[in-house]
């Protein structure tokens, strides 16, 4: 077997076909998901030996139950770098933590935990016998006991208390100040917890931490070949690799910058340089967005000063795609009314739904009209590394610009983005920085293609290492197997709840989850909602798309995996239940 599985479509339609149940009685319904739930583990341990990122497989149960994964029965591997349990042993990547009965060791500054102890570097943090409790339904942390859920946030400190240690004449020691800086963590969301499932959570690990340490201490300025070819080269290397991965010729330029809206916006200004070059044309200027547009392409206006350009938000299909029908006429009305239309923006991975906008049609009518196609790949780019979703980016290679997260779909730190422009010619037009006098004693050479002179950004951080270091280590390899874990699990809780009654679910592209109870307020919605994060262990929000509102899961966190997912399911189970809805049948995809 290979080292990427794709799901067998033949066998998820008979798989999809047993879902579904005529049955009126509970009883039937049981016994028909009791049915399903056992197709989808006898599909799924096909996986388990071979599958780089793994499955743990859940023991036969009595019939009709759906209990969570028992622990210490099975073997797991899974990424993003090769996680193993058994009956009393855990190893983790990156971060390589190892557990048994009475001992957790976790790296990069090690834990222990003894029955009734924790200790915790670098500063040693302790915690008594009652002081901190989780399993799987419930999290309690800390004397101070912080709870997040959708709407709220529970601290036992006061307003005060939550100030940072404030700066003095005198300075204090380290320890106060690691101490203080220490509490972030009870004020936050946990963006890598495995049940963070809201927004696009962020990631990061342990050796994209070391890069950014590097970067800080040597400290060099790296967007000028003159100061630091070496820094330079590293950025111009993950740069051609992103490149290439999205089918870009060597021609092609870009940048790491400081997240998607900023590599957005250079983009839209080598659009406007090379498309509007008169600002008094930018009134009569037109951008086209589909109603699922990220909203940081919008707000990037006003910062190139179009403020006064015209946005049209083209309504999406029934798959929640861009209706290329509907933008070509609102395009040849704009062109009838002496409006210039300039830039379409497609999207591969909608923040709301995970949908992908047809880039060859709208690369047609972008032709068709000379305007500029940008491609918002931030959420969804790097899926690109899955064969099975290859398919999807079909195209992109055809845009004039790109816009793709490394915070995201790379697990660097926030704070991460990167700008591909097709023609770097056009780019380099668009930023080349005239040089003060007082560096015209710097050594240059025409040549070189400084990353001053590819974005509006100067002494930026260097990025390239908290990137870099992480693809050096682990390997590309890793990052694929864990994307295509996330494909499969969003595919897994899709087939689980489009079985259940009450539920009603929007079949995934990418990673991204809808459903709702139909034939009800958005309140009760709400409600389940609520029901479903109140214990802080899963934490999802709602969407309103096409006028519906949903609750939105997205599985991206590379700690998340099998065992979560069937957590959240029966979560999701309970709480449908302790709202007592009437009996209803079965609801299907929305």
């Amino acid at each position: 077997m290979s080292s990427e599985v794709v799901f067998n479509l033949e066998y998820l339609t008979r798989l999809e076909e047993s879902a579904r149940t005529l049955e009126s009685t509970p009883q039937q319904r049981s016994e028909m998901m009791f049915k399903a739930q056992r197709e989808v583990d006898a599909y799924l341990e096909q996986l388990s030996l071979d599958h780089p990122t793994g499955w743990v497989i859940p023991p036969k149960e009595t019939q009709g139950q759906d209990k969570l994964v028992q622990p210490g029965q099975y073997q797991v591997q899974s990424g993003p770098n090769q996680v193993q349990s058994g009956p009393d042993r855990v190893q983790s990547g990156p971060y390589q933590a190892q557990s048994g009965p009475d001992q957790v060791q976790s790296g990069p500054d090690w834990v222990q935990s003894a029955p009734d102890q924790a200790q915790s570097g670098p500063d040693r943090v302790q915690s008594g016998p009652d002081q901190v409790q989780s399993g799987p339904d419930q999290v309690q942390s800390g004397p101070d006991q912080v709870q997040s859920g959708p709407d709220q946030v529970q601290s036992g400190r006061g307003p005060h208390e939550t100030e940072p240690l404030p700066i003095q004449e005198n300075g204090v020691s380290i320890d106060e100040v690691l101490r203080d800086f220490s509490r972030i963590g009870n004020e936050m969301e946990r963006e890598g917890h495995p049940g963070h499932m809201a927004y696009v959570p962020g990631n990061s690990t342990a050796p994209a931490a070391i890069g950014d340490f590097l970067a800080a201490s040597f400290n060099p300025y790296s967007l000028n070949v003159a100061s630091c070819r070496r820094a330079v080269k590293m950025q111009q290397m993950i740069v051609q690799w992103v490149g290439r991965l999205f089918g870009y010729p060597s021609a092609c330029a870009g940048n790491l910058t400081s997240g998607g809206t900023v590599a957005t916006m250079v983009a839209m200004t080598t659009a406007r340089d090379h498309k509007v070059p008169r600002s008094k044309d930018y009134s009569r200027s037109v951008l086209y967005l589909s109603e699922l547009t990220h909203d940081g392409v919008a707000k990037c206006l006003s910062t190139l000063g179009m403020r006064e350009a015209v946005v049209r938000k083209v309504p999406v299909d029934d798959k929640y795609r861009m209706d290329v029908n509907i933008l070509r006429k609102f395009i040849e009305n704009d062109v009838q009314n002496n409006l210039l239309p300039f830039l379409v923006v497609a999207t591969t991975g909608t923040t709301d739904v995970g949908s992908v906008d047809p880039v060859p049609a709208i690369r047609a009518v972008a032709t068709q009209y000379n305007m500029w196609l940008h491609v918002d790949a931030c959420y969804g780019g790097f899926f690109v590394l899955c064969n099975s979703a290859k398919h999807l980016f079909e195209g992109v290679e055809t845009a004039d610009s790109i816009a793709v997260d490394p915070h995201k779909g790379l697990y660097a730190p926030f704070g991460t983005g990167l700008v591909l422009v097709r023609n770097g010619t056009l780019l380099r037009n668009s930023n080349t920085r005239q040089h003060g006098n007082y560096m015209q004693d710097q050594l240059t050479n025409p040549e070189d293609w400084n990353p001053e002179d590819l974005t509006f950004e100067q002494s930026a951080h260097f990025r390239a290492p908290r990137v870099l270091l992480p693809l050096q280590l682990y390997g590309v390899a890793t990052f694929r197997d864990a994307l295509q874990e996330k494909l499969e699990l969003a595919k897994y809780l899709y087939l689980r709840l489009k079985g259940q009654a009450h539920i009603q679910v929007v079949e995934p592209v990418l990673s991204t989850v809808l459903f709702r109870i139909p034939g009800v307020s958005d309140n009760t919605n709400r409600a389940l909602l609520r029901e479903i994060t109140t214990d802080g262990r899963f934490f999802i929000t709602t969407t309103t798309v096409k006028g519906v509102l949903y609750l939105r899961v997205i599985i991206f966190c590379y700690r998340t995996h099998r065992q979560d997912v069937d957590v959240f399911i029966n979560k999701v189970k309970d709480a449908v239940v302790k709202m007592e809805l009437p009996e209803v049948e079965f609801c299907h995809a929305g």
